[in-house]
């Protein structure tokens, strides 16, 4: 095409031909995903790292408007992105709290060092990696990873209610899963968390209200169990 001839016209002029590039590459349309990708590839062969970075965020904001997650949190990364790549890793726990499973499973499981770009990026990796824990029935590890993500105050504080309900099925195994000081910092996130809180003015928040009072009653109840087993259970290991 025009444009692609114009870059190997521009390669040849020993004086501006770099500076005409760089202005040629910024007006190249990025109709589809292949295109950038062709135009990101000559950028990356010549160094260009600042027509890298704006090829990637205009895809990635792009994508995220057609609601494209996955590739709108790929080409964030590929950009170093970071406050990018947070505004993406919201919407994937959005969505997952909306719907209960996580979309992209690939690209989160597949994530690696990248996901050490944002902290919301790597709370998102790690809370993906709890529930393949979880599912492998690793439940120990599991246990401990989710706390930790509290602890370490890698969650977002919104999520804490979310993380302490996904506690409930691992404090209510016949085996015991949480020590007895791992139950004590369970408690003490909760008891954070609801510390303060006042009842809302608005009618059509009562019932959320009625909804995650009943989810804080399960919690201390599951939890003071388990902390009784578990020092029944560390006193019996302990003799």
């Amino acid at each position: 095409s025009l444009w692609q001839l114009a870059v190997d016209y521009f390669d040849h002029c020993p004086e501006f031909g770099r500076v005409y590039l760089e202005l040629q590459i910024e007006r190249v349309p990025l109709d589809t995903e292949r295109k950038a990708l062709k135009v990101l590839r000559i950028c990356e062969q010549r160094q260009m790292l600042e027509q890298v970075r704006s090829i990637c965020k205009i895809m990635a904001k792009k994508a995220l408007r057609n609601n494209r997650l996955g590739s709108a949190l790929s080409w964030s990364i590929r950009a170093k992105d970071a406050a990018f790549a947070t505004l993406i890793s919201e919407r994937f726990l959005q969505d997952y709290c909306a719907r209960g499973t996580f979309s992209d499973l690939d690209l989160i499981d597949n994530l690696g060092p990248a996901m050490l770009l944002s902290d919301r990026l790597t709370f998102l990796g790690k809370y993906r990696e709890f529930h393949k824990m979880y599912g492998e029935k690793k439940f120990a590890e599991a246990a401990k990873l989710l706390l930790s993500l509290m602890t370490a105050k890698i969650a977002p504080r919104s999520f804490w209610m979310t993380l302490l309900t996904d506690a409930l099925p691992l404090l209510e195994q016949k085996q015991v899963i949480f020590s007895v000081e791992q139950t004590y910092e369970l408690m003490h996130c909760l008891e954070e968390l609801t510390t303060g809180k006042t009842l809302p003015s608005d009618r059509h928040l009562v019932q959320d209200e009625d909804i995650e009072a009943t989810k804080i009653e399960l919690l201390r109840l599951a939890l003071a169990r388990n902390l009784a087993a578990a020092i029944v259970n560390e006193g019996t290991v302990d003799t």
